[in-house]
Order: C-alpha cells, then sequence, then structure tokens
C-alpha cells in the first residue's frame, strides 16, 4: 500500500512538471513571438509519447480549447518594387455640360469669340468638322454671348446621325456686303444629313433691315406687292431710301434665306427663336421628316418677302405649337410637299397661311394631303389661301386640302 502510494506520487509530480513546462513555453511563444509553433510542436510530439491523459490535462489548462493554427499575414511589397499607381482622377471644368465629354463640342474650345463683333465663323466649321464625325454629338453655342458667323453650309452627306445643334446663346448676321460677295440663297444651311435636331433658348438674327431698305416693293419672286391691301398699316405708301452695309457696298440683289434645310431625313427645329431674316427665316427643300415645334419667328409686318416657314419638295411635316409673326405668309407651301400637318399656330402679322404659287411658266404643280387646323390669326392680309400663275391651273393637283376650326382677326 505504501509502495503504491510512493508511485502514485512519483507519478503525481511528473505531470506537475509537465504542465509547468507546458505554461512556461505558451510564456515563452508570448514572447518571442515567432519561436511559438516550434515549441508547439515539440509540446505536441512530447504529449503524443506521453499518452492521451497527458494531452487532455494540457488543453485542460487551456479553458478546453484547442489552439487553431493562425496564418501569418502576407508581406509588404517592398517600396519601389514596380507597383502601378492609379491615375490621377481629373475634376470637370466647370460650366461644361454634364454629358460625356467626347460628344459635346462647344464653339468657345475651337476658337470662338462671342464677343459680337469677331468674325467666329472659322471656329463654327472646325466644331462642326469634329461633330460630324461622332454619332449623336452636340454641338454647344452657349448662352451669354453673341457669335458673328457668316455663310456658312454645315454638311454631310458622310456625317454621322443624330447629331444636336444646341443652340442658347445668339449668332447674328453679318451687315457687310462684303460678307456676301455677288449674293447667297442662304446663311445658315444643313445639308444631307440624317436625325439632325437644332433646340435650345437662342436666337438667329439675320440682320434684315439692310436687306429690306435694298429691295423694291415688286418682288420678282411672288409679285404680291400688287396684292397688298394694306389692312394692317404696316406698308408705307413710299419706300424708305435704300441702306447700305456697315462697311459701305450696297447689299446684293439676291437675299439669303436664315436657316435653310436640304436633302435631309428626320429634322428638328425647337425652342429657338428666328428673327430679322433678309427673305424667309426657315426653309425645308427635299426633306423628309421635318418637326417643328414651340418655335418662334419675329420680324415685322412691312418687311419684304420674309415667310416664316417655307416647305418645297417635302413630306410628313408636322408644324405646331408656335408664333409666327413676318411680313410675308407664315407658312408657305410649295410644288412637291404632300402629308403636310399644321395645328396650334398663331399667325400675324403676315400673310396667312398659303399654298403656291404654283405652275410658274405651265409647269407641272403636285401638292396632297394637307391639313391646317386650330390657327389664331391676327393682323394678317389673308386666312388660307391657294396661289396659281395661271388663271386655270390645268396641271395642277390638289388633293385633300382641310381648313379646320381657325380663328381670324383682320
Amino acid at each position: 500500500m505504501g509502495g503504491f502510494s510512493l508511485r502514485s506520487l512519483t507519478f503525481m509530480l511528473i505531470i506537475v512538471l509537465l504542465i509547468w513546462s507546458s505554461n512556461v513555453e505558451i510564456c515563452s511563444a508570448r514572447r518571442v513571438g515567432r519561436h511559438w509553433r516550434k515549441n508547439r510542436r515539440a509540446s505536441d510530439s512530447l504529449f503524443k509519447k506521453k499518452g492521451k491523459n497527458h494531452g487532455s490535462n494540457h488543453h485542460n489548462s487551456n479553458g478546453g480549447k484547442s489552439k487553431q493554427k493562425v496564418p501569418s499575414p502576407p508581406p509588404l511589397p517592398p517600396r519601389g518594387s514596380g507597383s502601378k499607381k492609379a491615375p490621377p482622377v481629373t475634376p470637370p471644368e466647370k460650366g461644361v455640360d454634364k454629358s460625356p465629354p467626347s460628344t459635346v463640342f462647344n464653339v468657345l474650345h475651337f476658337g470662338a469669340k462671342g464677343d459680337g463683333r469677331s468674325d467666329d465663323t472659322k471656329a463654327f466649321q472646325a466644331t462642326w468638322a469634329t461633330a460630324c464625325k461622332v454619332e449623336a454629338s452636340t454641338i454647344n453655342v452657349p448662352s451669354g454671348y453673341i457669335f458673328l458667323v457668316g455663310p456658312i453650309s454645315f454638311s454631310g452627306p458622310y456625317c454621322q446621325h443624330n447629331i444636336v445643334f444646341q443652340l442658347d446663346g445668339k449668332i447674328v448676321a453679318p451687315t457687310s456686303s462684303k460678307a456676301w460677295g455677288s449674293g447667297l440663297l442662304q446663311w445658315l444651311e444643313f445639308t444631307k444629313l440624317v436625325g439632325i435636331t437644332i433646340k435650345g433658348s437662342g436666337t438667329i438674327d439675320g440682320s434684315g433691315a439692310v436687306w429690306w431698305q435694298d429691295s423694291p416693293y415688286d418682288d420678282p419672286i411672288d409679285d404680291e406687292s400688287k396684292l397688298i391691301v394694306p389692312i394692317n398699316r404696316t406698308v408705307t405708301e413710299k419706300p424708305p431710301i435704300p441702306l447700305r452695309g456697315s462697311l459701305g457696298g450696297k447689299m446684293p440683289s439676291i437675299k439669303p434665306t436664315a436657316l435653310r434645310f436640304y436633302g435631309s431625313f428626320n429634322a428638328t427645329v425647337t425652342g429657338i427663336t428666328i428673327q430679322n431674316s433678309p427673305q424667309c427665316h426657315l426653309k425645308f427643300d427635299n426633306c423628309v421628316g421635318v418637326s417643328v415645334y414651340n418655335f418662334s419667328v419675329s420680324s415685322p409686318g412691312d418687311s419684304p418677302n420674309t415667310d416664316g416657314i417655307h416647305l418645297q419638295n417635302s413630306k410628313d411635316v408636322l408644324i405646331r405649337s408656335s408664333n409666327l409673326a413676318c411680313g410675308d405668309d407664315c407658312v408657305s407651301i410649295q410644288t412637291g410637299c404632300t402629308n403636310v400637318y399644321i395645328h396650334n399656330v398663331n399667325c400675324g402679322p403676315g400673310h396667312g397661311i398659303s399654298i403656291g404659287g404654283l405652275g410658274k411658266d405651265n409647269t407641272k404643280a403636285c401638292v396632297s394631303n394637307i391639313t391646317v387646323r386650330d390657327i389664331n390669326m391676327h393682323n394678317t392680309m389673308n386666312g388660307v389661301r391657294i396661289k396659281t400663275w395661271q388663271v386655270l391651273c390645268k396641271e395642277c393637283n390638289f388633293q385633300t386640302f382641310k381648313f379646320l376650326k381657325s380663328n381670324f382677326q383682320l
């Protein structure tokens, strides 16, 4: 019995020594850090040799939970190891359109001054040359500037589709006779484009006064002076003395249209104002799919041959919700036009809404499917009329002309 007690005591001393050595290893692991794994492997091998009881006692000394292997964090890359730096972020410029910068082209960035005196024609040409190559691009003519622009053509047919001409500033025509040479039929022209849109809150000013007073009242194109009855008292009995250009010289006898579209598809004009055009304010020639709305024309009632909107050889035309004040027809519809729908338009002063003149020099003229409704006419020479050059135009073909629900105040 005494020998058994001696063996038991010896065995207990061995266990105490093992537990004490285990605590010493744990403490040293906390101090030296990296050597903890070596000491742990040594103690584990020792526990395996001593048996299961020793291992259970070791775990109990740590609260009954086994220590899991903790992976060391990956080493930091050394400095100068060739790691790529993130590119710096460039803050957006103030006042630039929020649209993607690759598709918005501001005329000021192409050299336009916008002071109303410097010639900005080349800057507009350069802007168009760049925007023409980008589909759904926008040319930005910003507000707060006056751009002096000479005769210019924004032309295709190799331009991308759906270009927007955002006009919020003011474009004025030159008053020097030198800028016009022997005479041009248009000032601002958009030709052979698809999906072209002109929109904004800006103004196109044709500086028409220097042209009107150089022009006789017997217009060779329409010869309407013989028919004018001065109901609105805007036609003077004696034409004024001709006014010369600002740099000397009489203006050419051929007067330009302010804004003309030729050979284009899906052309839209909205929001802008055209004023004081030398001749027609807005013209569509050989176009398909025309939309004009929230548009304004503003010229004196005695300005000669200043049609508001002129249509020729065009089809699928919608004109609505616009104010047209001019010295000739608010809307004139010439030969080759079909599917024209005009509604909710204020017309006056002016000569009303006209089809023709048609059949000049015994030519054939065809106009079809014209609808005019909900028009307010005030201070106009006529309401709606059809004009032909012959008393009986045998070759003229009129189909489906409707005029509905309109008011007249002559």
